[in-house]
């Protein structure tokens, strides 16, 4: 009977596992500078910051869920670099959807109040 060494940094991140935090990386750099050199904004450094943590964030929330369903490491390193990549479109798409659905039932509440 052999007894269990403790884990190391090196078996807890394997091949596919360190291209995902490079993705995640690269992704969270990359998304968020699409509009500075498309030239469609003006750049702000502060709000560049931002956007590179948030899309990180996604990232990082996209590899934990699909690595809770066992998702093949593969496809898991894809979707979590294009996670990361549209993150924060993602979450302004869903932010914008939920403020939009408040304001419609509090709006609807005010005018049940006012009649």
């Amino acid at each position: 009977m052999s007894l269990k060494q403790p884990a190391v940094w090196s078996d807890f991140m394997t091949a596919i596992q360190q291209i995902t935090a490079v993705l995640i990386v690269v992704c969270a750099l990359a998304g968020p500078a699409q509009v500075y050199i498309k030239g469609e904004e003006k750049f702000i450094l502060i709000k560049y910051i931002v956007e590179v943590v948030t899309s990180a964030l996604s990232g990082v929330i996209v590899f934990l869920l699909l690595r809770v369903i066992d998702m093949p490491e593969e496809w898991l390193a894809a979707f979590t670099g294009i996670g990361t990549f549209f993150g924060l479109k993602l979450m302004n798409v869903f932010y914008k959807i939920l403020v939009g659905r408040l304001r419609v039932i509090f709006r609807h509440d005010e005018k049940e109040k006012g009649e």
